[in-house]
């Protein structure tokens, strides 16, 4: 009997992925080594065109065999005939075509002198300062990941001088450096440092991560040149990677943090800028899938659009317009070989479902993996090829059943994403269409997650308690987010930027209840299980019991089951959730509007920026003045959007009280993110190296730099007043100013009524005790530790002349200074004393005559 011609495709790109396992296993035992033998891989390959000459032979062919039962409801034909003798042949063509392509392309290859992994130093003396450096001479490729002061950049390297000899060598190395100067994909340049292997962790290897992109070497300690000369590297690649740039810039502008990190990773594949805290709950939760491009979104996205366009196009009606949305999505998010990989499969999958046959989507599932395979066997076992795969496969084999389940609550989900026609009129049309936008999104994203989740539970080593109820929770959100978002890229990047705007208050409510949602079910006691001993046996059981329930029978009587199961408990149905949506968003935006406008008192935050200073001033009629910003603009710009409406992105006024990186850093790239009306700072910061790019920024965005000293004031309305305490005018010849930064920080005094804040910025004692002698007014309700408390700062007799009554500490838990000292705290005894360490962000308000306090220690005193 002979196997379908239809599957025949899908069984030998199985083979030929098992034998690149196998190579892999034979080249861990030496076979078949550094010779010429691996080069060889293509040729049996070449003989697969010809193994059906072999079913000619009549001597070959096998005799008929019982009838076999196949899983005939997941998509597979029931052959007619045993396998011929041809299969066998090229089943076994394409394990040796496998094994022989990873020995071409093995983790460790055979380095010659001409290879740049050839000089590599071992991982040990990667941080020997006495190991020998080379200097490479390369252009950029990929796209610079930035973030909080540091940017990653990946070389491909063409020449090695090492010891004053010039070697040409081929390579790919990876370095970090500071962000600014920001390199460009395709920019020449030299770099000297230590060259070394990746090293590799007790539970990760991180080489065998850089290797499957290519990269074999790290440098380190690098000293960076640009050099003269064209841009190097694809010109198609520099119009991609220019058009990301500028749509990172966009999102960064319009949105506050964490959202707009997760909108550069969900829109755009940029998940440097993720807080650590919050990313760590997403994987909490088990759904660390949806904040980076992967085979999870693009499958999202396919779906999404095949299911839109089959309501108002019916299904071959929106195939073409679905596989444009998908390769503008691709194009959009910046083209690289995992969104890229993503995309084949997303439009793979739309192709089959249009042809009706699941059997199809299976088959060109398998023809995408094996093609991607040829091309790096290493992609094998990159987590982002294996959810890819995982993703579509779920789509591919789920969805129709989820569809049918969901059905049954209301005819709102009758179409589905496989619908064949679109409603009869075009009200309907726009009806289902909307409905769809919520409908859709969630029949997708539990197919995809059905398939998924194994793989998270294997590779992040926890089993997310919560992982279903999250991803039901934030499922209807993702659409929101994918299609709202890219739309306002589009939009953004042609130059309609208020237009850009006004769409990305859709993408901002998504993206504000998925961090809610993961944010809520994070905290629930016991959300999640660790699961070091799921391994791989564990992984191969669990997609064995899914296979069951899939193939087994029992998938459409579960999925009847319930059905009636929540009928019965009597659930409304779900006719009207498009109108129910936007009754909620239009709620929820006026009730955040109306808690966001100016209530009449002045507000003060001392942000929680770690171990540095930030603080947000609010007047009575809303506005805004930040002093200092800390030492992470990540960190700084998630805190203001924590306070700030997130529309709202204005500040009216930015003071640097000195250059010093834990109070200036966070504010360096403010002018690019925030529309800055002023700003103030002291001449020696106006001159200072270190604030150099600080100002850049702000003359970038042509913002007016002010320099005060003691004796200026800035009326900032409503009975509010900034007075400039210290330092004094450098041409007034006072003794001091040509000591630390510090005593030339600027001492700010905030007035409202009867209330006033001492802001005294790293201020040390010698810059104090001048105040005291010059009689300077420094008694105030609120004191701002200087210098996060250290013992330099914040004298007793200095702390009697102020007399606060509530103190506050902007200080970084468990920081490497021991702050605040016990000398300061000792000083401060018998006032309300307030930490970011131990409080987080602390709001004051105060109508000029109380003060309000939150958070408010329990055992506080009255201020």
């Amino acid at each position: 009997m002979e196997v379908p011609r239809s599957m025949t495709l899908l069984y030998l790109a199985l083979a030929y992925m098992a034998g690149i396992v196998l190579g892999r296993l034979a080249w861990e035992f030496g076979w078949p080594g550094c010779g010429r033998l691996p080069a060889l891989w293509p040729l049996p390959l070449l003989l697969l065109p010809w193994t059906p000459l072999l079913n000619r032979l009549a001597w070959l062919r096998p005799p008929a065999t019982g009838p076999i039962r196949w899983p005939a409801s997941a998509g597979f034909e029931p052959p007619r005939r045993g396998p011929a003798v041809a299969l066998w042949v090229a089943l076994a063509l394409c394990l040796v075509a496998g094994l022989l392509r990873y020995g071409s392309r093995p983790y460790t290859p055979c380095w010659t002198p001409q290879d740049l992994a050839y000089y590599n130093l071992p991982p040990n003396r990667a941080m020997d300062r006495s190991a020998p450096t080379v200097t490479l001479v390369g252009h950029v490729i990929g796209y610079p990941q930035v973030t909080d002061g540091r940017q990653e950049i990946r070389l491909a390297v063409h020449a090695l001088i090492q010891q004053g000899r010039e070697i040409s060598v081929a390579g790919r190395v990876r370095f970090v450096t500071a962000a600014h100067p920001r390199y460009q994909y395709g920019q020449p340049l030299r770099v000297q440092g230590r060259l070394a292997t990746p090293p590799d962790f007790e539970d990760f290897s991180y080489r065998e991560y850089l290797a499957r992109q290519g990269v074999h070497s790290l440098l380190y300690s690098p000293r960076v040149q640009s050099l003269p000369g064209p841009r190097q590297g694809q010109p198609w690649m520099r119009v991609l990677y220019a058009f990301r740039a500028r749509g990172e810039a966009l999102i960064n502008r319009l949105l506050p943090e964490p959202y707009a990190a997760l909108a550069n990773g969900m829109l755009l594949g940029i998940e440097a800028g993720i807080p650590d805290e919050l990313y760590d709950q997403f994987n909490l939760t088990g759904t660390s899938h949806v904040i980076v491009i992967s085979g999870s979104n693009v499958a999202l996205v396919a779906g999404l659009l095949m299911a839109l366009g089959t309501r108002l196009l019916g299904r071959r009606g929106a195939l073409v317009p679905t596989l444009a949305g998908i390769a503008g999505f691709a194009l959009v998010v910046g083209g690289d070989a995992a969104v890229l990989r993503a995309a084949l499969m997303g439009g793979l999958y739309v192709i089959a479902v249009t042809l009706g046959r699941r059997s199809t989507a299976l088959v060109s599932l398998a023809a995408a993996c094996w093609a991607m395979t040829l091309a790096n066997p290493l992609a094998l076992w990159d987590v982002g090829f294996q959810l890819s795969s995982a993703a579509t496969a779920g789509l591919i084999l789920f969805t129709p059943g989820i569809t049918r389940l969901f059905s049954r609550l209301g005819p709102g989900f009758a179409g589905g994403p496989l619908a064949a026609t679109a409603p009869p009129d075009w009200a309907a049309r726009g009806k289902s269409l909307m409905r769809g936008l919520v409908e859709d999104g969630l029949l997708v994203t539990l197919a995809a997650n059905i398939t998924t989740l194994p793989l998270v539970v294997f590779y992040f080593g926890r089993l997310s308690l919560v992982s279903l109820v999250t991803n039901l929770l934030i499922a209807p959100a993702q659409p929101l987010i994918m299609l709202w978002g890219s739309a306002a890229l589009l939009v953004g990047v042609l130059g309609l930027a208020w237009l850009a705007q006004a769409l990305l208050w859709i993408p901002w409510l998504g993206l504000a209840w998925t961090v809610a949602m993961v944010r809520w079910t994070a905290a629930w006691p016991g959300a999640s299980l660790s699961v070091a001993e799921y391994g791989p046996a564990a992984l191969w059981a669990t997609y064995a019991a899914i296979a069951a329930v899939r193939w087994g029978g029992r998938w459409r009587p579960l999925a009847g089951r319930v059905g009636a199961w929540l009928r019965a408990q009597g659930h409304r149905r779900l006719t009207q959730p498009a109108t129910a949506g936007a009754l909620a968003v239009v709620l929820v935006l006026t009730w955040w509007g109306a808690l966001t406008q100016p209530d009449g008192r002045l507000h003060l935050y001392f942000l929680d920026v770690g171990q540095g200073d930030g603080i947000l001033i609010q007047t009575p009629s809303g506005r805004q003045v930040l002093v200092d910003g800390g030492s992470s603009g990540q960190q700084l710009f998630s805190q203001l959007g924590a306070v700030m409406p997130f529309w709202d992105r204005e500040l009216d006024l930015v003071v640097l009280t000195h250059p010093d990186s834990d109070h200036m850093d966070g504010q360096a790239e403010l002018p690019l993110r925030f529309h800055v009306g002023q700003a103030m700072a002291t001449e020696a910061t106006r001159i200072s190296p270190d604030a150099a790019l600080w100002r850049a920024n702000l003359a970038a965005q042509g913002v007016t730099l002010t320099t005060v000293h003691a004796g200026a004031w800035l009326d900032l309305g409503d009975g509010v007043a900034l007075w400039v305490l210290w330092p004094p005018d450098p041409a007034s010849g006072v003794d001091g100013l040509e000591e630390s930064d510090n005593e030339r920080s600027l001492v700010l005094k905030l007035v409202y009524g009867n209330f006033s804040a001492l802001l005294t910025g790293d201020a040390g004692l010698p810059s104090e005790e001048r105040l005291m002698a010059q009689g300077a007014p420094l008694a105030a309700t609120v004191l701002k530790v200087g210098h996060h408390g250290s013992k330099s700062s914040t004298g007793p007799d200095f702390v009697a002349a102020v007399n606060p009554a509530v103190a506050v500490i902007q200080v970084g838990a468990d920081n490497d200074y021991g702050h605040p000292a016990p000398d300061v705290l000792a000083h401060l005894q018998g006032r309300l004393v307030l930490r970011n360490d131990l409080h987080g962000t602390i709001h004051l308000a105060t109508d000029g005559e109380r003060l309000w306090i939150e958070p408010m220690p329990a055992d506080a005193p009255e201020p």
